[in-house]
């Protein structure tokens, strides 16, 4: 063969069956084409290696010396060939020792962290995790480059970029939480209720603080905002030091309650509810581990929304 970019991969598999068979018309059966497409493929076969190949013998045709010579790596490269189409990753957690990057923030490290530990410890003992902030970015690159494998987002928040791949993950809605019981106040906090009180906006929170923005704007109601926090951890001390409250997910209010004894509202408006999503890029669409990881976020995910407060 005098120049391999001429050659047609189909030739090669014409050539590799001719060998097995040893007959035009069962290769052309096995291929489901015609008796004279394959004398044609044997014709452009011929003038590539500038040889036979196959001769007319009785009952057949026989490869000549160069068909033999040749007739072994073809049918090794086939064989690559056909595994690389059909071989799929295998990943095996039992075995992992992989580290899965997830961008998410305070709502995945208190809420999702600890039930996926717990869920994978037993069958993936080994597998690490890293939780990252989210940022105000759209995450293709971080995804694109593998800084992060995941993104925990928001359904409505517009911000993660339109070319990644998504599925719903987990519904939240806000809620009211407070150190003490609200004096006069049911189990739904109205909306005069809530210009009385004094909050914490703990912004770490993003989305969730921003949809309470637009619901008082709506109501026209100014929220007394007496501490803007940069991050989560001193909020329930502040809350319970200086008897301010604050607007959070279901799940954390919950958390809120058994940790602290805190005493949670639901708001009159079922508008403050709203969707996580689940991102990944396309590039990772078939990988393995990551299959396995979404399979169990979203089992967890289930998980949460069954436990939560309703």
């Amino acid at each position: 063969m005098r120049d391999l970019n001429r050659i047609d991969l189909n030739l090669l598999r014409i050539f590799d069956l001719l060998m097995t068979e040893g007959s035009v018309s069962r290769t052309a059966e096995k291929l489901n084409l015609s008796q004279s497409t394959i004398s044609h493929a044997l014709s452009r076969l011929r003038r590539q290696f500038n040889d036979d190949l196959f001769v007319p013998v009785y009952g057949g045709m026989a490869p000549t010396d160069q068909a033999r010579l040749i007739s072994p790596a073809i049918r090794q490269a086939m064989l690559l060939l056909e595994q690389s189409l059909t071989n799929v990753s295998v990943f095996e957690p039992e075995e992992s020792e992989a580290t899965f990057r997830i961008a998410g923030g305070d709502y995945v490290e208190l809420i999702i962290v600890p039930a996926l530990m717990g869920k994978i410890s037993g069958q993936a003992p080994n597998i690490k995790l890293e939780i990252k902030d989210l940022k105000a970015t759209d995450y293709s690159q971080e995804l694109e480059t593998r800084a992060v494998d995941l993104v925990v987002g928001f359904e409505k928040s517009g911000r993660l970029s339109k070319n990644l791949k998504s599925t719903r993950f987990l519904s939240e809605r806000l809620v009211l939480v407070s150190p003490e019981p609200i004096h006069d106040a049911s189990a739904v906090i109205t909306a005069d209720a809530i210009r009385a009180l004094r909050f914490i906006y703990p912004s770490i929170w993003g989305h969730s603080q921003a949809l309470m923005d637009e619901w008082c704007e709506r109501h026209g109601i100014q929220r007394t905002i007496a501490i803007h926090t940069t991050g989560f951890l001193a909020v329930p001390e502040l809350m319970q030091k200086l008897g301010l409250v604050t607007v959070l997910p279901a799940a954390v209010a919950k958390y809120y309650a058994d940790q602290f004894n805190f005493s949670w509202y639901q708001i009159e408006d079922s508008e403050l509810s709203y969707q996580h999503l689940l991102a990944w890029h396309p590039l990772r669409d078939k990988d393995q581990s990551l299959l396995w990881l979404k399979k169990q976020l979203l089992h967890v995910a289930k998980t949460i929304e069954v436990h939560r407060i309703q």
